[in-house]
């Protein structure tokens, strides 16, 4: 796969500028999560779990961002809704 080939990838969070940066296309989604909750000085905890939206779809962390689309894409960060447990009582 050619090096050159780059996916520009704008990340908007609520309350925040967007966050951009360049990427090779076979980068996983997660790892821009990283770098987006670096930047946006978000810690990631056992209550706060965040999670990457592309067209209002939450993707896994493991998709290549060239999956995505080529050439500039849009991503949101977005706080994953808690999950309820079922705990007997």
């Amino acid at each position: 796969m050619n090096e050159d080939k780059k996916v520009k990838v704008t990340v908007a969070y609520t309350g925040h500028d967007e966050y951009a940066e360049s990427f090779a296309a076979e980068v996983p989604v997660g790892t821009i999560k990283r770098k987006s909750l670096h930047t946006f000085q978000i810690e990631e905890n056992a209550a706060d779990q965040y999670a990457m939206q592309f067209g209002g779809t939450n993707i896994d962390d493991k998709t290549k961002i060239g999956e995505l689309g080529r050439g500039e894409i849009k991503l949101t960060l977005v706080l994953k809704k808690p999950q309820e447990k079922g705990h007997g009582r």
